[in-house]
């Protein structure tokens, strides 16, 4: 059985000239690290609090475990939430804070005590349970939030962009351990985040949103290989891919840019089209007929980001670290066919083209 699941879900605030969360429908299995990932203001955290119950559903149905919630109290739930500002008691130890949620619910003191031992061993907090937090590093501090939301032993944890207050450092160090933690503890885990890098490294499941509405969802590889809309693609990416806007010519077979020579497809599409070309800054290719001049260098050490303008179009491309590259360059490059994404210019819709006869897809290739 599903953990999760939405059926048509909304949130409209009085007064508000559009849904926060716009009929959002999701399926997500048991035990599925699944990240929702997009800009602020896009829902993901509103969808989030809907779901432990610190926001009513005003239309649509959530079921947890087939059960459904919406009219449920959060401690009824079976959600344990964890907070971007940690929400910690200032005047309560370690253990304390990490045992409260077990003495509201009124557990005795000794298995309370046990049960705190225990997730404080888990998470590298023994040493530390008769401090207060502002005793604690930012990541230790993360770390009881989390001890806190464990100890209850949820069905679902749920992650509200916990890692964003966290140095560089700490956010690598608390990726993994959130990714082990999930591993041992089985349970399905929902986290939010506007951070690429963690919906990349975190999730099983990705899903993007956009002003209140999914936009895609899978397994993050295959939303990065393949985005479905103009938004997907130029939002998932660090740097983001390459969106250039064009109209299809030379029969369907290219799409002709601003300036310079057309650029040819996989396939073929209707003549005249308005689309969005796209391609992945690793996917630009060094030599071809497109010219370019660079405007900035980012030296990343491993290798550079490279900022140029081609034909009056900004184009971002990946560089090795060795040899010579400055502003002002000229570059000549390739946008391969088979690296090549299509989205309509209207409807923002990836749109595949049909595929060319062998021979002139040799020719196009």
């Amino acid at each position: 059985m599903a953990a999760i699941v939405l059926d048509r879900v909304s949130k409209t605030y009085p007064g508000a000239a559009r849904p926060s969360v716009d009929g959002v429908s999701l399926d997500l299995p048991e035990g599925a690290f699944v990240v929702v990932l997009g800009p602020s203001g896009c829902g993901k955290s509103t969808l989030l609090r809907m779901l432990a119950g610190l926001e009513t559903i005003t239309g649509g149905e959530a079921r947890i475990a087939g059960r459904r919630v919406n009219e449920l109290e959060p401690k009824d739930r079976g959600c344990a939430m964890v907070f971007q500002n940690y929400a910690l008691y200032p005047h309560m130890s370690v253990a304390e804070n990490i045992g409260y949620p077990l003495k509201v619910a009124g557990v005795p003191r000794a298995e309370r005590a046990a049960r705190v031992r225990a997730v404080a061993e888990s998470l590298a907090l023994s040493e530390h349970l008769a401090r207060r937090p502002a005793q604690l590093s930012g990541g230790q501090r993360q770390r009881v939030a989390i001890g806190r939301a464990m100890v209850r032993a949820p069905r679902v944890f749920l992650f509200d962009e916990p890692l964003s207050n966290l140095d560089a450092t700490l956010r690598v160090q608390m990726r993994a351990e959130l990714r082990r933690l999930h591993e041992k503890l089985g349970a399905t885990s929902l986290l939010v985040t506007h951070d690429q890098v963690e919906a990349m490294t975190l999730a099983d499941i990705l899903v993007v949103m956009q002003a209140g509405r999914v936009e895609q969802v899978g397994a993050p590889r295959a939303v990065y290989d393949r985005p479905e809309t103009r938004f997907v693609a130029g939002f998932l990416g660090s740097p983001p891919m390459n969106l250039m806007p064009g109209r299809v010519a030379e029969g369907g077979a290219a799409v002709a840019l601003e300036n310079g020579p057309p650029v040819p497809l996989p396939g073929r599409l209707p003549e005249g089209l308005p689309v969005v070309l796209g391609i992945r800054p690793e996917h630009v290719a060094a030599g071809g007929p497109h010219t370019a001049v660079v405007e900035m260098v980012e030296d990343l050490g491993s290798g550079r980001v490279v900022h140029a303008r081609m034909q009056g179009v900004p184009v971002v491309l990946h560089a090795p670290a060795e040899g010579r590259m400055q502003r002002g360059q000229a570059l000549h490059l390739g946008l391969p066919a088979a690296r090549l994404h299509v989205f309509e210019a209207e409807s923002g819709r990836r749109r595949e083209p049909e595929p060319l006869p062998a021979t002139q897809a040799a020719l196009a290739g």
